[in-house]
């Protein structure tokens, strides 16, 4: 089903007819293997599943349905920043894909950028798993910047201490000392917003 109260591949008529009936301009279709269904769902109709993914993002999680977009690593988190300002009072956190749960959540922070809030964010993340010893877990961002970042093990921001900043300052220096004396296994991928829509862990206030 393209389009209806709930977009996505339905296990059974009942279920499709629930989330169509009554709804204008539906648009649905059956097929005979579940394969067939994701496929024709994710290539028949381009602008209608970009829309789905955007909806999804904005959505409960528990109506995601990530069967019908297997290239998203259902084993992964995501993190995001978000600053009101620029320089500004900024948050970052870290949700489970799959079911929207908030594991962390930091901030605010005066006097801060959102890029240094995605770099703290990814650094986050990866200090848990060291912690915790997970290996496998992939972290989505959709920041190139804190990739960046975090890959170079160098925050390069060139944010202007204040005294209303320096124990983020504090924290950043804390941030960089910890990628130089760490390595991880853990995939730092790059969320697809133009395909998927705003990443689960964005804060919504654009």
């Amino acid at each position: 089903m393209w389009k209806g109260t709930e977009p996505g591949v339905c296990d059974s008529w009942a279920e499709c007819e629930a989330r169509v009936k009554g709804y204008p301009g539906a648009r649905y279709k059956s097929f005979q293997t579940q394969e067939e269904a994701v496929r024709a769902f994710r290539e028949g109709y381009d602008t209608e599943a970009r829309d789905v993914l955007r909806a999804i993002a904005h959505g409960p999680r528990e109506h995601v349905n990530y069967e019908a977009f297997p290239e998203i690593v259902q084993d992964s988190i995501a993190v995001d920043g978000a600053c009101s300002g620029n320089p500004g009072d900024m948050e970052y956190r870290g949700v489970d894909v799959m079911t929207g749960a908030e594991l962390f959540h930091q901030g605010p922070f005066q006097d801060a950028t959102n890029n240094v809030g995605e770099f703290l964010a990814l650094v986050h993340a990866l200090a848990l798993f060291h912690n915790t010893g997970n290996t496998h877990t992939a972290i989505y961002s959709d920041s190139r910047t804190a990739m960046a970042w975090v890959r170079d093990r160098k925050c390069k921001t060139k944010l202007a201490r204040t005294p209303r900043n320096e124990r983020l300052f504090a924290i950043i220096a804390r941030a960089e000392a910890w990628l130089a004396t760490h390595t991880w296994a853990n995939r730092i991928i790059k969320w697809q917003t133009d395909l998927w829509g705003e990443i689960p862990a964005d804060f919504g206030r654009k």
